[in-house]
């Protein structure tokens, strides 16, 4: 049995999702596998039993049947939270161990995902590192790629997890970071002897949210077309410019949502005009009876929040950088992703097994 931890230097780098793209290759190429979440940060009651949400969603996409109550052995409420800044919590590393143990029996790899960074967890005795030393594990760190300066994180990593690293996933990379990753960090990598386990393109699709999803997520009341909330959301505008400029700077944007203030009734309608497929009303104003007729007949939702725009704008942002696995859509592209820019063929070697074995 292999046990192969997904880390990453820095939280939301799409650990998830490769996840579940390795778990799923792994599976098609036969090999008997699990998966578990030593420490989740996203509570959820499956059946009475608490785990983990990204953890759950995972174990349900990899149609797995090991029990549920394993796969997340220790998740943070704010209970547990509040315990461990108090007075230190024994037997956490314990029980993660313990339930490594039960779900990798008869396993010929079992996957672990890490939470945060392989530097997260401290206050909880479960430092990433220290469960992967624990669990000897062998580690693939991924991270988004934003530029060069990304290189001294992953020799860090390396440098700090000896020879349990056995390279790296370049994620997330944007047309404006290609030449960058291809030319300079890949080429730099390889002569420092790290492996670059894949390299895998940003997709504005995957990084979407559904309207649904971005009303759920602000709190907010929608006033129309509720028939359209699994629109995909792809991009967020501010509509705070003179209205003669708007449609220019809203048509030049594919999949957009606008927030704009619920008293620029002028906005509003360049929106909706240009496009847009969702609008966000700020500061609990209300638009009137054209705007809203207008929406109907593009179909385009209309969201009223309580926050003012700079406020929404900031949480958005927020929110952008962390893929939600709720949609089976998104999932199934990012998975795609994943199996078609990572390196299998390197990853198996690295891991010592081989198809058939």
């Amino acid at each position: 049995m292999v046990p192969l931890y997904i880390g990453s230097t820095g939280g939301y780098t799409g650990k998830s999702l490769v996840s579940m793209g390795i778990g799923y290759k792994l599976k098609k190429d036969g090999f008997i596998i699990s998966y578990m979440k030593p420490v989740g940060i996203l509570p959820i009651k499956v059946n009475n039993i608490l785990t983990d949400n990204d953890a759950w969603r995972i174990y349900r996409s990899l149609e797995l049947n090991d029990p549920l109550s394993e796969i997340c052995p220790v998740v943070l409420t704010q209970e547990l939270a509040l315990k461990s800044y108090l007075k230190d919590v024994k037997g956490l590393l314990t029980k993660v161990v313990k339930s490594f143990n039960l779900l990798s029996k008869d396993k010929d790899i079992m996957l672990i995902g890490g939470y945060g960074s392989i530097y997260t967890g401290s206050f909880l005795g479960l430092q990433g590192i220290r469960v992967i030393k624990r669990l000897q594990a062998k580690a693939v760190i991924v991270v988004k790629y934003e530029g060069e300066y990304i290189i001294d994180y992953i020799l860090q990593a390396r440098k700090d997890l000896g020879d349990r690293f056995i390279g790296v996933i370049l994620n997330r990379v944007t047309e404006e970071y290609k030449q960058s990753a291809e030319e300079y960090a890949v080429p730099f990598l390889k002569r420092k002897g790290v492996a670059v386990i894949g390299v895998v393109p940003h997709d504005s699709i995957v990084g979407s949210i559904t309207v649904e999803e971005l009303n759920e997520m602000l709190g907010g009341k929608v006033l129309c077309c509720h028939h359209r909330l699994g629109n995909l959301v792809e991009h967020f505008l501010i509509g705070a410019m003179q209205v003669d400029k708007a449609t220019e700077y809203f048509k030049r944007t594919r999949n957009n949502a606008v927030i704009v203030g619920g008293d620029r009734s002028d906005i509003q309608l360049s929106a909706i005009e240009s496009g847009s497929i969702c609008l966000i009303l700020t500061g609990e104003l209300y638009p009137g009876e054209i705007i809203i007729s207008r929406s109907e007949q593009k179909d385009i939702p209309i969201i009223v929040v309580r926050e003012d725009t700079y406020t929404i704008a900031k949480k958005l942002e927020k929110l952008s950088i962390r893929l939600r696995l709720r949609d089976k859509a998104k999932v199934a592209r990012g998975m795609d992703l994943v199996m078609q820019n990572v390196d299998f063929r390197l990853l198996y070697e690295k891991l010592g097994i081989k198809i058939g074995q």
